[in-house]
């Protein structure tokens, strides 16, 4: 039991006082709010009642999430400077600014997003006759074809030395690291576009790197990922350098980089929706049970059958294992139930899975709403002829044995052990035949573009994608194999992605000004940079162990046909044979060439979060023997919060910028024996105690430790202190606030 001091027994009351007093959307005053404004006013609540909009509409207005929203009205988060002022230029003028000149002067960077009508997002009607050229037999490969030089993307060497020459000079930068907290939302039509397994929004880097490079600048990314510091640099009109090491995503950066006519874009998809159409009906139309039309089916879900381990009958799950609330949101797949044959609790995931079966389908005709029925003997012949169209399309389907893996082991254990049997035979027919059409397309920018919109389906149109009551497809950084999956119409769920897509293209893709360039290489090996030929790096690195990127890329890379060289991947893993040093040593390595093409008095920004104390000191200790000083830390708020988020023990808090500077004294690291201690930082909090609200499910408020742990690892990595690790800091956390409450 933790003594208590007297500024604890003050926390407890305050922490009381909270609970009493704060709910979601309350405008409770606390330090920010008295700062910008004395009276005490919520600036937030204060715009709604003026422009007479819902919590929902200013968010949208604002680019930004109902979660933020709530928060900042609570008064327990701070906005950023660029959302306030966006608050600002909505109460005070209708007009905003979008040239390059202002994005990079201190005005609002908002890209367009969901929800919002934009005049740019319009189409036009093509007639038949501006049909898009295809190529007599698809390409081998569409990843060699736009490769060059074998690493190199979007005009290869020559493309790296016109960046690099127009780049000769240092820009001007900062020389105090930046010192507020960022915020931006994922509502973009830009993040929307394309999953990845991480990524940072592209505005709020936008924000940072106008920031440390006001006047332009080159910019490089060492893990890049999806590519969105690329996307930001170029919505600047800055040049870019993206340094990758998986191919998947380098596909990815690269199409998020490209500028492609939305219009043609659209044409082209059209096209080849098309050409497929009677496949599509062949695969996936049904009788509408209302008015007896034919129509397409929007999915189909498919259940295990479970061998019960009492009385060894078999049943299927989906018949036995749901219970139904007031809302859709309240539905609920059991966890354990009664089998249907002997009457004891089983728990479904101690139970043998047989096979699959389809329980229902989905689709909409004649009525507004999406009907669900059982299968009829059409939908059940439609399912058998599935395999005879496959055989047509096979040599264009991968076939790669899954290897060992962390998260490659978890479809193998059902298995699932080559990538084709992650997919139903009826979606795996209608890839192939997508894929071999738009492998087809005779311009190569537009192929990789339309290669993009296919890898965007990623696990959506795979047996990975779990059944939600609620619809959608949640894209998780695992390879679970759910017990009653969702099966999407392929072909539309490949439509719908388009659509966002060119809505990227439309949009944030038209503001693109700076020149770029994609290599795929391990940032342990910047060998085509020079010395000192970089003005900012802004990066998002491997969080120690969290998520195996080179496993999860795998079905992606059986597709394109190249695989991630796992030797230079920077993680922890047993499968790997990788621990915490060898994690720390591939960083030290990898940020020491960072340091090496970075200019003196220059700025790294790492985007980081980890709940483990061993992997934070291990970042640590690789930022510092690679040359860097630690300037700053403060929080990126991505802006969102999820159920599961908030529930699960090993979830991590909001991620950390931690600034470093390249300076010729070097890294200095301070004696860090002492460890920072959790009593004496929540002491120092007691005025803003973040509140968890759950905005859309019906739960009572909590404190959210994880945001606490977040701002506890800030000011232990400034103060040069070491850490705990969450679960450590949210045991003694909980037993200082709940102690005599």
């Amino acid at each position: 039991m933790i003594s208590k001091s007297n500024d604890s027994v003050g926390l407890i009351a305050d922490l009381n006082r909270v609970r009493e007093e704060k709910s979601p959307g309350s405008a409770k005053p606390n330090k920010w709010v008295q700062a910008l404004f004395p009276t005490g006013e919520n600036p937030f609540t204060s715009a709604r009642a003026h422009l007479g909009l819902s919590q929902q509409e200013l968010a949208r207005t604002l680019n930004t999430s109902l979660y933020a929203l709530v928060r900042w009205e609570q008064g327990d988060l701070k906005p950023s400077d660029d959302v306030m002022r966006r608050l600002n230029e909505l109460l005070h003028s209708s007009s905003q600014p979008s040239d390059r000149s202002s994005r990079s002067s201190g005005r609002p960077i908002a890209f367009a997003s969901s929800g919002v009508k934009t005049e740019s997002l319009r189409r036009t009607s093509f007639f038949r006759e501006n049909t898009i050229q295809m190529l007599p037999k698809p390409r081998d490969s569409l990843l060699g074809e736009v490769l060059t030089d074998n690493s190199f993307w979007s005009g290869g060497q020559l493309q790296l030395g016109k960046i690099l020459e127009g780049n000769a000079d240092p820009a001007n930068t900062k020389v105090d690291p930046l010192d507020e907290d960022i915020s931006a939302g994922k509502n973009t039509y830009t993040y929307d576009a394309h999953t990845y397994h991480t990524k940072v929004p592209p505005q709020g880097i936008a924000t940072v790197i106008s920031k440390y490079l006001p006047n332009g600048g080159l910019v490089l990314d060492p893990f890049a990922g999806s590519g969105m510091t690329g996307v930001a640099a170029r919505y600047l009109g800055y040049d870019v350098i993206l340094n990758e090491l998986s191919p998947a995503a380098s596909f990815i950066s690269y199409n998020f980089l490209a500028s492609i006519d939305p219009e043609i874009f659209h044409q082209t998809v059209s096209d080849i929706l098309l050409t497929l159409h009677e496949l599509q009906h062949s695969l996936y139309s049904t009788t509408c049970r209302e008015c007896g039309s034919d129509t397409l089916q929007l999915y189909t879900v498919w259940s295990y059958v479970l061998e019960c381990s009492h009385c060894q009958q078999d049943f299927v799950l989906w018949e036995h294992c749901r219970k139904y609330g007031k809302s859709v949101r309240e539905h609920r797949i059991l966890h354990s139930f009664a089998c249907p044959s002997c009457g004891n609790e089983v728990k479904k995931s101690h139970l043998v899975r047989k096979h699959c079966v389809p329980v229902f389908l989905g689709y909409r005709c004649c009525s507004k709403k999406i009907m669900e029925h059982p299968l009829i003997e059409r939908d059940y012949r439609q399912l058998e002829s599935a395999e005879s169209i496959l055989s047509d399309v096979l040599p264009y389907v991968p076939k790669n044995d899954i290897p060992d893996g962390v998260n490659l082991n978890q479809p193998k254990r059902h298995g699932l052990d080559s990538v084709d049997k992650l997919y139903t035979l009826r979606n795996l027919a209608a890839c192939g035949a997508l894929w071999r059409e738009v492998k087809k397309v005779a311009d190569l920018e537009m192929a990789s573009a339309l290669g993009f919109v296919f890898t965007s389906m990623y696990q959506r149109v795979t047996r990975l994608s779990e059944y939600r009551f609620w619809g959608g497809s949640g894209n998780m950084a695992n390879l679970n194999v759910p017990q009653i999956f969702n099966e999407s119409n392929v072909f539309l769920t490949f439509q719908r992605k388009a659509e966002t897509i060119r809505k990227h293209f439309a949009t944030t893709a038209q503001e693109y000004q700076g020149t770029y360039c994609v290599r795929t290489g391990s940032a342990t090996k910047l060998e085509f940079l020079p010395d000192e030929s970089v003005d900012f790096i802004f990066t998002d690195p491997p969080f120690g162990s969290n998520i195996n990127y080179s496993e999860m890329n795998f079905l992606w890379e059986s597709w394109l046909g190249r695989f991630t060289d796992p030797n230079t991947e920077a993680i922890v893993s047993r499968h790997q044979g990788k621990d915490i040093e060898d994690y720390r040593g591939l960083m030290t390595s990898s940020l020491k060439e960072a340091h090496r093409v970075l200019r003196a008095n220059h700025w790294m920004v790492l985007v980081f979060m980890n709940s483990s104390r061993r992997v934070w000191e291990a970042l640590r200790g690789a930022i510092v023997d690679a040359g860097f000083s630690v300037e700053n830390v403060n929080i990126f708020d991505k802006q969102h919060g999820t159920f599961k988020q908030f529930v699960s023990e090993n979830a991590a808090g909001a991620d950390l910028m931690i600034h470093c500077k390249k300076t010729s004294s070097g890294g200095v690291d301070s004696d860090r024996k002492r460890v920072a201690s959790v009593s004496a930082f929540l002491t120092s909090e007691s005025d803003r105690l973040p509140i968890f609200p759950f905005v859309h499910v019906d739960r009572e408020t909590e404190i959210d430790y994880r945001t606490l742990y977040s701002r506890y690892i800030a000011c232990a990595i400034r103060d040069g202190l070491k850490v705990v690790s969450f679960s450590d800091f949210r045991d003694e956390a909980t037993t200082v606030l709940e102690t005599n409450r």
